[in-house]
């Protein structure tokens, strides 16, 4: 298991690295508009899972930051991207009932629209590992939720990692939340998170055959490249990310990490044949 020193340090790589790509954004807009060039809007998508009391400030501080530096946009409606300014959309995982408690209230006092994803089996109950599970919103307590600033949308019935699980069950997960959701709730769901990020294109073309009309990865991925995207990547964050580490996530830094991921799969990949390769040489 990874200890606490190398989760850190990971950690500060990843930034060092995002840092890098921020400074180089910033030169190449500048650079851009030294020719004249107007740069193109840009979007990110951010999410969240749980908001304890403890951490409410840093929540807040969070928001502050992002009113600051960002257009905000509610992920569930249609959006055009302004040339020239960064927009962000605020996504919450898991539908914790600390949601209600310390995420709304901030959320309201600066008008910021959100957007939470609600396991449809699980309301009310304690939901996460097991030795920090946290308990998610009441049937009631989502109900009430505002409807003109907060929209809900489905992470499945039961959160199975969907990769793993069978066709039918993975379908069953993506189109029996959605109904189950707009039974209980008397909401249209429009909208799908993919629990653990996990997905491939199957699972997309399962969510477009259960009727959503749009679908959120965990892939840190510039938002909205266009209007009518149907598969759109978030950056995770929590309230207790670094400020540095928080402002550069904001700004679509970790976009580099979708491509690390591939390359890393492609060297384990690529090492796994070699393996297989040895072991089945005859030996001399």
């Amino acid at each position: 298991m990874e200890s606490q020193s190398q989760a850190t340090w990971k950690r500060v790589l990843k930034c060092g690295i995002s840092l890098a790509v921020f400074t180089a954004s910033v030169l190449g807009r500048l650079l851009g508009r030294l020719a004249g060039t107007r740069p193109n809007g840009s979007c990110v998508v951010l999410y969240y899972h749980s908001v304890p009391p403890a951490q409410r400030s840093k929540f807040a501080r969070q928001l502050d930051v992002v009113v600051r530096h960002a257009k905000i946009v509610d992920v569930n409606g249609t959006i055009t991207l302004a040339p020239s300014v960064h927009h962000v959309g605020v996504t919450f995982d898991d539908a914790f009932e600390n949601f209600v408690q310390c995420a709304l209230p901030e959320l309201e006092k600066r008008h910021i629209p959100a957007t939470v994803f609600a396991i449809s089996g699980e309301f009310g109950k304690n939901f996460g590992p097991s030795g920090n599970p946290e308990k998610i919103m009441s049937v009631d307590q989502m109900r009430r939720l505002p409807q003109n600033l907060i929209a809900i949308g489905s992470h499945t019935v039961t959160h199975p990692l969907l990769p793993t699980v069978s066709d039918q069950r993975s379908y069953e997960e993506v189109s029996q939340s959605r109904q189950q959701l707009e039974s209980i709730l008397c909401r249209q769901i429009r909208l799908f998170s993919f629990p653990f990020g996990g997905f491939n294109q199957k699972l997309v073309d399962f969510c477009r055959d259960a009727g959503y009309q749009r679908v959120f990865t965990t892939l840190p991925t510039f938002a909205f490249l266009k209007p009518d995207e149907f598969v759109v990547g978030r950056i995770r964050v929590d309230p207790t990310d670094w400020p540095l580490e928080f402002r550069l996530k904001l700004a679509g830094a970790y976009r580099w990490l979708p491509w690390a991921f591939a390359m890393k799969r492609k060297l384990l990949a690529r090492r796994r044949e070699e393996s297989s390769r040895r072991d089945l040489a005859p030996s001399k």
